[in-house]
C-alpha cells in the first residue's frame, strides 16, 4: 500500500488525469433518465453531469418534452414484444 501512496505522490499530474478520465468515464455510462425514471436519478444525472463540464448531456436531456416521445417508446415496445415471442 506504501508503494501506492509514494507512486502516487510522485506522480502527481498523471495520478489526476487518471482520476479524472475514470470520473469522466463513469459520468459518460450513466444512461440518460427516460420518462418513468425517478427524481432521484434525474438529479444525480443532472449533478453529475455538470460537475464532469457535459452541460449540454446535463441540460438537454429532455426526453419526455419531445413531441415523438410517446410514439416512439409504443412503438418500441411492439418492437419489444415482437421479439420476445417464439
Amino acid at each position: 500500500m506504501n508503494a501506492i501512496v509514494s507512486f502516487l505522490q510522485a506522480h502527481p499530474t498523471s495520478s489526476t488525469l487518471v482520476a479524472y478520465y475514470i470520473a469522466s468515464a463513469f459520468i459518460g455510462a450513466l444512461p440518460a433518465p427516460q420518462a418513468n425514471s425517478g427524481m432521484p436519478y434525474q438529479f444525480v444525472y443532472k449533478f453529475f453531469n455538470t460537475l464532469g463540464g457535459n452541460l449540454t448531456r446535463a441540460f438537454a436531456s429532455k426526453v419526455e418534452s419531445s413531441p415523438n416521445f410517446a410514439p416512439a417508446a409504443q412503438k418500441a415496445q411492439d418492437l419489444g414484444q415482437l421479439t420476445k415471442q417464439p
